[in-house]
């Protein structure tokens, strides 16, 4: 009969060459990228309308007037008939961007993006994320999909 039994050396030499190999494995996964990933495919899924009625929102009234409508979303009212709808949140690390009426900026890293969500410097390399949004002008609404 073999003898399978290990001195507590060895027991702890692979032990350690475990814990090392562990910690090797997971510092290579991007956590925030999974924990975005999986946030994200969770909004999209929602697939919720939102309906607004722009006497509601005086500040859509004219072209190159924008609100935000919840507290991630912002509508910026681009013609007499055309509206774009885009979180407000930063593709690079999720921090709310900011919005000076012709552009957005992130506060936290300096990524920039145009009046409709282009990145336009980095670090982001993706666009903001944006609403389909239908206008219906007799009833003066407008509807998000998000």
């Amino acid at each position: 009969m073999e003898n399978n039994k290990i001195n507590r050396r060895d027991f702890i030499v692979k032990g350690a060459k475990t814990v090392v190999m562990g910690a090797l494995a997971l510092s290579s996964l991007d956590v925030v990228k999974l924990v975005s990933a999986a946030q994200n495919t969770e909004f999209e899924q929602s697939n919720v309308q939102k309906v607004i009625n722009l006497a509601d929102y005086p500040e859509l009234a004219t072209s190159g007037g924008y609100a935000m409508i919840t507290e991630k979303v912002i509508v910026i009212r681009k013609s007499k008939s055309k509206f774009i709808a885009i979180n407000i949140s930063c593709t690079h690390k999720k921090c709310d961007v900011e919005y000076d009426g012709s552009s957005f900026e992130c506060p936290c890293h300096g990524s920039t993006f145009d009046n409709s969500g282009k990145v336009t410097g980095g670090p982001a390399s993706k666009n903001l994320k944006s609403y389909r949004t239908t206008f219906d002008v007799n009833s003066n609404t407008l509807t998000i999909d998000m």
